[in-house]
């Protein structure tokens, strides 16, 4: 084998082939017994060329029937050419060293794996900490084994670093420049001395760089890793002060799709939290924590972010503009979550409480306090979230359920703006039961506009909405999707 790493092998396939190349993809330990293979140097030269060509990772001869030993010839082109080669001892079956690939295959996926889950796992708690941006640095640096600097954005000096970097200078600095502009690329690479360096915009608006350096190229693994920063400092750019970053971006790791897979959530809620709902009470509550969705309630000024969060008792809040969600835990009984949305009420926010709900379903109770915002909404005053298992749950499975209301919703289910404003009105109306002028104030759209849109939804679905039947059909695939 010639010096230097070792040969890249995603896959073994064995080729008897004189010109194997338009079988391979790359990577892949070619295994031959030199069936059809020619003695002579000039066919051993094109042989090889063409496996490199090919890129091939490495070739496995296998001594006998046809030679006693591997050709000298083949050794010397292997050698000037790069290409590892193997000799498969006469009692190895060709099988045995495919299922030996595919088993140290398997075994390097599951480290990969078992380190990009804690990768992942220690950048998220990192922005929970005080100077999220420095810890998140810090954590990339040291699952990445690299250097790593931001950028501040809007050609400011500031910049954040771990780990010892060199200056920034030549083409580098020329991307990061680029980079930074509001329609430059999101990313690039360069060099820099002896360094891989890799680049990313960071933030919409303002854009920060991340620039990371070391002198291996990235891994598929390390890539998942440097995204996973990427998007946690892109959260965390959105909130200015790093210093109040850390509830906003948890609230929306948990409620927005959930956080990067492998990530062990119950730690991280508890320390934002008060403790979750220990044992089923007496109204049917389980363990686990809830989600908030709230609105600006008509005629009141909202209480500020700051304030919502001390009377929520939870770090993990968010406000937007007319909205605030969080994550609160120890609501106690039904009287005492009714006392809470009520005090909230009166502080200008209209809530809606999901049912509790371990760390990892948070996601999908965050869709089911949304839901009931808009009943809260359509009544005018708050209402709880059932407690008790629905009966009818039982009937329709999750994955059923949700696979049933895609084929309701035919077009409505699409992932796109049209059809989410389609699915908002329809939401708004149904939950009116109707009503043209309170759709249209809850949407903030004019009655016309809405009349044309569920107009449009019965002539694009082929459904009468004056049918109580096909009314309640959409209600349920638009609360299951």
């Amino acid at each position: 084998m010639p010096p230097g790493p070792g040969p890249w092998i995603r896959w073994a396939a064995v080729s008897e082939l004189r010109d194997p190349a338009p079988y391979l993809d790359g990577g892949e330990l070619v295994l031959t017994a030199g069936v059809n293979m020619s003695t002579s140097a000039d066919e051993l030269e094109r042989f090889v060329r063409v496996l490199v060509r090919a890129g091939a990772g490495a070739l496995g001869f296998g001594v006998t029937p046809v030679f006693d030993e591997v050709p000298a010839a083949l050794v010397q082109r292997c050698g000037e050419h790069g290409l590892a080669l193997v000799e498969v001892a006469r009692e190895t079956p060709f099988v045995a060293v495919g299922r030996a690939v595919g088993e140290l295959l398997e075994a390097r996926h599951v480290e990969a794996m078992r380190r990009l889950s804690e990768a992942h796992r220690a950048l998220v708690r990192s922005v929970t900490a005080p100077a999220p941006a420095e810890r998140v640095l810090g954590t990339l640096s040291g699952a990445l084994d690299c250097w790593a600097v931001l950028l501040g954005g809007s050609g400011s000096d500031e910049t954040v670093h771990a780990g010892a970097h060199p200056p920034l200078r030549g083409e580098v600095s020329e991307l990061a420049a680029r980079l930074r502009e509001p329609r430059g690329p999101r990313s690039a690479k360069s060099r820099l001395g002896g360094d891989e360096v890799f680049l990313h915009a960071v933030g919409e608006r303002s854009r920060g760089v991340l620039v990371v350096g070391r002198p291996d190229a990235l891994t598929a693994t390390d890539r998942a890793v440097l995204g996973t920063a990427v998007a946690l400092l892109g959260l965390l750019s959105r909130d200015g002060d790093g210093r109040s970053a850390a509830g906003p971006l948890l609230c929306r790791l948990l409620l927005d799709g959930g956080p990067p897979p492998g990530t062990d959530l119950a730690p991280l809620v508890a320390e934002a939290l008060a403790e979750p709902e220990q044992g089923e009470g007496g109204d049917g509550t389980v363990p686990g924590f809830r989600v908030l969705c709230a609105a600006r309630s008509a005629r009141r000024r909202p209480a500020c972010a700051a304030e919502a969060a001390a009377l929520l008792g939870s770090e993990v809040v968010e406000v937007d503009r007319d909205r605030l969600r969080a994550v609160v835990g120890g609501a106690g009984g039904q009287e005492a979550r009714a006392d809470l949305l009520d005090a909230l009420h009166k502080r200008g926010w209209l809530g809606a409480l999901s049912r509790a709900v371990p760390p990892e379903e948070l996601a999908a109770a965050a869709r089911e306090a949304e839901a009931l915002l808009v009943r809260d909404r359509a009544a005018a005053r708050t209402l709880l979230a059932r407690e008790r298992a629905d009966p009818f749950d039982a009937l329709f499975p999750e994955a059923a359920a949700r696979d049933a209301a895609e084929r309701v919703l035919g077009a409505l289910a699409a992932d796109t703006p049209d059809a989410a404003v389609l699915r908002a009105t329809l939401h708004a109306w149904l939950a009116r039961n109707g009503n043209w002028d309170r759709t249209a104030a809850d949407l903030g759209a004019h009655r016309n506009s809405v009349r044309y849109r569920i107009g449009r939804i019965e002539r694009d679905l082929g459904i009468d909405l004056s049918d109580p039947e096909q009314r309640m059909r959409m209600w349920f695939a638009l609360t299951r999707r």
